[in-house]
């Protein structure tokens, strides 16, 4: 395979995994957990790699997996003392994370490789010419990075399939949820669980700051032209494969990092997006809808956590309908 396909395809794959998760993410107005988790994955992947040996073993990945529930769980111990508000307890927890990761780097552990600037920004490019390529036959099919990143997109796929339903009420209505007997507490630590695993799956591609992009932008541009949950799923990963060509094109061609102009790429077109929506009068449209809906919301559907506009409205509808 081709260094240029391998980084084209690298590109997409990253993006499609990160995006998937994003969707719930963003509908439950929980974006920065991401932000969060992807700064405190970092001492789990040192722990992970001295104990393992190697950047890629499932040791490390299960490390760094931990490392991120480690944020969400502490922060919701935090949070039920009830003398931090609003995401205090995140930023309480990650940044101490994180720096003990710096630590452990830069000094008695600083014979592991990992580059502290991949760690910020990750390395597309990097992954691409790695030695660690899957061959088949004789045949070069990619690297490795790219099929642990396939295999969790399909880890997140098949939970979102098989939990759709749990999912969307939950997002729009938990109370509800869990009155009616779903799994709430356990879907949700699954859903944290993957997103977690993305994480550090993309950590090596996105770095812990990029990863932040490609898992929320996609989904927040989504939202604004969405008209039912599935059509956000689907929008979003038509719109995170699309950035992440543009961005590879552009990069290619003024020769600059992929992750970040990928990044950049998700940012710009949102603006746009954005632009767009409102001065083409679909956002009064939408507001319009909003304020019809508030009789059938007042009736038992409920507006998710962080969803404002476009599919908030109409997402809600269909999640009250179906659980119904």
């Amino acid at each position: 395979m081709s260094f240029i396909v391998a980084v084209m395809l690298l590109a997409v794959v990253t993006a499609v995994t990160c995006a998937l998760p994003g969707v719930f993410l963003v509908l439950r107005g929980r974006s920065m957990l991401v932000d969060a988790m992807s700064h405190a994955v970092l001492p789990g992947i040192v722990i992970g790699t001295i104990l393992s040996g190697s950047t890629h073993s499932p040791i490390m990945v299960v490390c760094a997996a931990l490392m991120g529930l480690v944020v969400v769980l502490g922060a919701q111990q935090l949070d039920r003392t009830r003398l931090l508000t609003g995401d205090a307890s995140q930023g309480v927890i990650f940044p101490v994370l994180f720096a003990l990761g710096i630590l452990l780097l830069s000094t008695t552990l600083s014979h592991v490789h990992i580059c502290q600037d991949t760690v910020l920004t990750g390395d597309l490019n990097l992954m691409a010419l790695s030695p660690e390529h899957i061959i088949i036959g004789g045949y070069d099919i990619g690297p490795r990075t790219m099929w642990q990143l396939l295999a969790v997109c399909a880890l997140n796929a098949i939970f979102i399939a098989v939990f759709f339903r749990v999912l969307k009420t939950d997002t729009f209505d938990s109370d509800f949820a869990a009155t009616i007997g779903f799994p709430v507490r356990a879907v949700e630590l699954g859903l944290m669980m993957l997103v977690s695993l993305t994480v550090v799956a993309a950590f090596n591609a996105a770095g812990a700051i990029l990863v932040i992009a490609l898992m929320v932008v996609p989904a927040a541009t989504a939202i604004l032209f969405a008209r039912s949950l599935r059509h956000l799923l689907v929008l979003t990963m038509i719109i995170a494969v699309a950035e992440a060509l543009l961005g590879f094109v552009l990069a290619l061609y003024l020769d600059l990092a992929t992750s970040a102009m990928m990044a950049f790429t998700d940012g710009v077109v949102f603006l746009s997006a954005l632009a767009w929506y409102k001065l083409s009068g679909r956002a009064a449209a939408r507001s319009h809808r909003r304020t019809l809906s508030v009789p059938a919301a007042a009736a038992g559907a409920a507006v998710p956590n962080g969803a404002t506009e476009g599919a908030g409205a109409t997402c809600v509808a269909s999640a009250a309908r179906t659980a119904g």
